[in-house]
């Protein structure tokens, strides 16, 4: 039989053993240093981070839509700044909460820092008052509600058809502008400029520096309110 004094060395003794354990244990655990993060098997560097299909982006301001892409698969690169959208299905943009412009292309891109985005690949854009853009590339501008068309543009409206390079559309006064070399053609002939200005709701236009090539009919139209 143990005595009283010797069952109370043994116990203090465990009692020491099992918290030198237990201190090793949590410094351990403490001082670990996290194992580095490892590569996504299967995935190439420089791929998207996540891929999402048949997904919508969209965005308000004060309460109100202002775009929106519906889109087949969109492609969040790394840190989340860009939003690439593959097989851009119809883009909307809206005017005090009705949408006003319809979009298509092939692929779209979305900034989540300043709102824009760009499409890109056989862009067409409708405006609700019929007038139709053909391009290559479009791109919004969000502070000035503008859908700008950087290289060679196609616009066909009631009774014209214009080409030029460069053309921006600002969305919430129906107006297209053009400041470059412009090619409008009308029912009455063809008239060659500079600095257009359309209205989209009136068909009204300015254009400077013209040169005009009219149809015979309208030429002899015009002899004849001059005699």
């Amino acid at each position: 039989m143990l005595t009283t004094r010797a069952r109370r060395t043994i116990g203090m003794l465990l009692l020491l053993a099992v918290t030198a354990a237990a201190t090793w244990l949590i410094t351990g655990v403490i001082l670990r240093e996290p194992a580095d993060e490892q590569p996504v098997a299967g995935r190439e560097p420089g791929a998207p981070a996540v891929s999402i299909r048949e997904s919508v982006v969209r965005h308000s301001q004060g309460g109100q839509p202002s775009w929106r892409l519906n889109i087949d698969e969109i492609q969040i690169t790394g840190g989340g700044q860009a939003v690439a959208a593959a097989g851009l299905r119809e883009g909307l943009v809206y005017d005090e909460g009705k949408p006003v412009v319809r979009i298509s292309a092939g692929e779209a891109t979305y900034n989540t820092g300043d709102k824009s985005f760009e499409v890109t690949g056989g862009v067409r854009v409708v405006s609700h008052r019929g007038a139709i853009i053909t391009t290559a590339k479009v791109q919004w501008l969000p502070a000035t509600q503008t859908l700008h068309c950087p290289g060679e543009v196609t616009m066909r409206g009631e009774g014209i058809t214009l080409r030029t390079e460069s053309l921006d559309m600002i969305v919430p006064q129906d107006l297209v502008r053009a400041p470059g070399r412009v090619q409008l053609r009308t029912g009455d002939g063809q008239l060659t400029g500079r600095e257009l200005t359309y209205h989209l709701d009136t068909g009204a236009y300015t254009l400077r520096s013209i040169q005009a090539v009219f149809t015979v009919e309208s030429a002899r139209e015009e002899l004849e309110r001059l005699r």
